[in-house]
């Protein structure tokens, strides 16, 4: 073989293994490419401090401050009414109206009679001015003029009882009209016009005609265990103890309320007190028999260490959260949990401010992962959680 052609094979060999170093390099960064382009994106929020209020938690019965019932108190056909069934009433609004005619003519009557006995008083009266001198002077007995002094005490016992009957007359004849003795509520009329009503069942049987509940401020009855009792106690002599309603839709109640009774006995069976919170309630949208959350506030956690509570997770071993590391490699953390606030979870122990936790992919990655992050903007953070793990501070019963 000549040199020429020695020459031209060395250079053919050392072409293709430039080719092939060439194309393996090439290999090698697409599939570090790849692999770069698949790495799992996570929305990741950051460890963060705030004041956090620490709560009681509670389930509550609302109660109406004041509820009355509008009977006939007087007996007679029903003549009006004059609301509507479900209506809202200010205090002295006309409710129903009873035929007063009876009542009216019983009234007349006994002004009348007063009018006669008033009249026989003064004659009696008169009649004792006019035999008093001849009773001085020995010109009538004693015991006639006596008799004329009797009829004018007798007289005066007549006009007394005349008063009397008109003022019970007068008192009938008003109930004829009924009035709402409070603002509230009032409720489905129980009798129709047309209807007689009042004792007509004999003493003490009264026809009830409706109900008014009073709906602001409204009551909120809770039983706090009694484990919970000294905390409970030691915060109500510092002052107000504010009490919070969440509805079963779990909005919360816009007025904050305090407690204002707190009972004398502990119930031995069920090692509970009651205690009750009177809260403003000027929309009317809490009604009396609900149920509902009733939070009392305690005191508050300054610089409370918190992350969103979607990104607390529980398995077989307890609580945990994702931390995305500086490398973008993912640890599991065990973290021991406080209480809830506007959807953050107090973490007692576990993690440091500033660190990075997963809130959302979380089924996308495991320990020792490498990720791609995303920081949660304040409405991802805002979301309420699919699942909350159980508190440790805060309590339900």
């Amino acid at each position: 073989m000549g040199k020429n052609e020695c020459r031209t094979l060395s250079v053919a060999r050392y072409a293709v293994i430039m080719y092939l170093t060439s194309t393996l390099f090439l290999i090698v960064g697409c599939d570090r490419k790849q692999e770069q382009a698949v790495l799992p994106v996570v929305t990741v929020a950051k460890v963060t401090q705030m004041t956090v209020p620490i709560y009681l938690n509670y389930v509550g019965t609302t109660l109406s401050v004041r509820s009355v019932d509008i009977v006939a108190r007087v007996e007679g056909f029903l003549w009006e009414r004059h609301f509507v069934d479900g209506a809202d009433v200010k205090e002295g609004d006309l409710l129903f109206v009873i035929d007063p005619r009876q009542y009216q003519a019983s009234l007349d009557n006994a002004r009348g009679q007063l009018a006669k006995d008033e009249a026989a008083l003064a004659y009696a009266r008169e009649q004792v001015e006019r035999y008093r001198p001849l009773a001085e002077k020995q010109f009538i007995t004693r015991d006639a003029f006596d008799q004329y002094v009797t009829k004018v005490k007798e007289a005066e016992a007549a006009v007394e009882a005349d008063r009397a009957a008109v003022k019970l007359a007068e008192l009938n004849l008003s109930y004829c009209r009924m009035y709402a003795p409070s603002d509230g509520r009032i409720g489905q009329r129980q009798v129709d016009v047309g209807n007689v009503v009042g004792s007509t069942q004999g003493f003490g049987q009264t026809t009830g005609l409706a109900n008014i509940v009073q709906l602001d401020p409204i009551y909120v009855y809770f039983s706090p265990t009694e484990r919970d009792l000294p905390e409970i106690l030691r915060k109500r002599n510092e002052g107000d103890l504010l009490v919070t309603v969440i509805l079963p839709d779990e909005s919360i109640h816009p007025h904050q309320g305090k407690v204002d009774f707190i009972d004398n006995t502990v119930d031995s069976t069920t090692a509970t007190i009651t205690m009750r919170g009177v809260v403003p309630n000027p929309e009317k949208t809490l009604l009396p028999g609900q149920y509902a959350k009733v939070r009392v506030l305690l005191t508050t956690e300054p610089n409370a260490i918190v992350v969103p509570e979607q990104a607390v997770s529980e398995d077989q071993d307890g609580l945990y959260v994702l931390v995305v590391g500086q490398d973008n490699k993912v640890e599991n953390r065990r973290v021991v949990v406080g209480t809830t606030y506007n959807g953050m979870r107090v973490i007692e122990d576990g993690v440091k401010p500033g660190e990075l936790v997963i809130m959302e992919g979380l089924q996308k990655v495991k320990p020792g992962s490498l990720v791609q992050t995303k920081l949660a903007s304040s409405e991802d953070i805002s979301k309420r959680p699919v699942v909350s793990p159980s508190p440790s501070k805060e309590v339900s019963n």
